[in-house]
């Protein structure tokens, strides 16, 4: 399983301009006006837990809007994402910290609980975000980040030797000549990537409820016999890259279709040890969707970057221009510089179609209802029981209901987590 991988001037106008220009701007991604008796501060503090001022495109992005606003953004660096987490723990139950903070939409739920976050809301281009990538930033129902890019799985393919994949379902791929390949082992299964496969038979590592993640674990709902069977069927079929990335880059290279992310991108350029096949070029290397198995809409697993609001910010008189940042942030024109700057894929619908790079637009389409991933303190046991109940199918022939009471096993383990 990959990790996923891979993680503002001070001016003064009257108690008249202010309301006034609360009530235009609508104060869609404020939340809550600036006191009406206090001038507008143009001040905005930004904690990021980049290494470098350069180190993350959002950066870059600001500094550009802050020119052409007057708002002046300070962004200041908290090197690691455990040391922003904790700062910001520390920091703005006392009234203290940023306005706003960057980081990987896994952490929404830790710092809503502790009481650090207010909601946003995308405003006019919420119909331009995906129900599924704004529910990486959802809690009980309202939304507390504004997404910025994403990153899924994806097929990839070696467009010198194996034909753009246009099978109506995964049968027709693992059956083909080019034949079909991912990750897993006879032990650990490979829950990560066959989420998406599962997710064909309208299965989910949990259930969702209001387009959230419950604590409740799928596999062994709905579809979970027909999903056994497609196991079943397919074990010996399904090319294995057990060595993880070298084999997939390896797998690629030979031409087969392969399920897996965008950090392939670069390495099936490298010459594999022990590979029989040659590197290929990225011009020569292929992007297409993941066709469904079970019939139902694959929803893969997603990474998503975003940007969150402090609840302090309600209070301050900064609200307006915290409000315009998150607005630009959001606009297709800040989203489309993501990937001019850092060649990520945007999490605006509208940024995504105008990406001229065919490999992430492609990504970018195949995610399109990708599945922010779960962040549970308790994903190692979930993974586990997954993937022993997948491999314990695939080579050991094992039935549909000894897959359901591993499924079970680990809802019992996780139940008092």
């Amino acid at each position: 399983m990959e990790n996923f991988a891979r993680k503002v001037k001070l001016v003064k106008i009257s108690k008249r301009g202010i309301v006034a220009a609360i009530a235009t701007a609508g104060l869609l991604f404020s939340g809550v006006a600036a006191p009406a008796q206090a001038a507008e501060d143009k001040t905005v503090t930004i904690w990021s837990g980049a290494e470098t001022i350069a180190g993350n495109p959002i950066h870059k992005t600001l500094q550009a809007f802050a020119k052409k606003s007057g708002i002046k953004i300070n962004i200041v660096l908290k090197p690691g994402d455990g040391v922003l987490r904790q700062a910001l723990i520390s920091s703005i139950p006392t009234g203290k910290g940023p306005d706003l903070a960057i980081g990987a939409h896994d952490w929404t739920g830790q710092l809503v609980a502790a009481g650090l976050l207010a909601p946003v809301s995308l405003g006019a281009e919420a119909k331009n975000f995906s129900s599924s990538i704004q529910s990486g930033f959802k809690v009980n129902g309202k939304l507390y980040g504004v997404p910025t890019w994403s990153e899924n799985i994806a097929i990839l393919y070696n467009k010198k030797t194996t034909p753009a994949p246009t099978f109506k379902t995964m049968q027709q791929m693992i059956d083909s000549k080019a034949g079909f390949a991912t990750t897993f082992t006879k032990d650990g299964g490979d829950p990560y990537h066959f989420s998406a496969i599962a997710s064909s038979f309208g299965l989910s590592l949990f259930t969702r409820t209001g387009g959230e993640w419950t604590k409740n674990m799928g596999y062994d709902e709905g579809n979970s016999a027909a999903y056994v069977a497609w196991l079943k069927k397919n074990a010996s079929k399904i090319v294995r890259s057990v060595n993880g990335w070298d084999d997939q880059a390896c797998n690629i290279q030979k031409g087969h279709y392969v399920l897996t992310g965008p950090w392939m991108i670069g390495h099936v350029s490298d010459k594999i040890s022990g590979c029989s096949a040659s590197p290929i070029t990225r011009a020569q290397l292929g992007v297409a969707s993941i066709p469904s198995a079970g019939g139902e809409t694959v929803h893969q697993f997603s990474g998503v970057y975003g940007v969150w609001k402090s609840v302090k910010v309600a209070k301050q008189s900064n609200a307006l221009s915290v409000g315009k940042v998150l607005a630009h942030l959001a606009s297709p024109t800040a989203q489309l510089a993501f990937y001019t700057d850092a060649k990520n894929v945007p999490a605006n619908q509208v940024a995504v179609s105008k990406v001229s790079d065919p490999l992430l637009k492609a990504f970018g389409v195949a995610g399109k209802n990708a599945y922010p991933m779960p962040s549970y303190s308790f994903m190692s046991t979930v993974w586990e029981k997954v993937g022993k109940a997948e491999a314990g199918v695939m080579f050991d022939g094992k039935t549909a209901g000894w897959f359901t009471s591993v499924i079970k096993s680990g809802e019992e383990a996780i139940a008092g987590k």
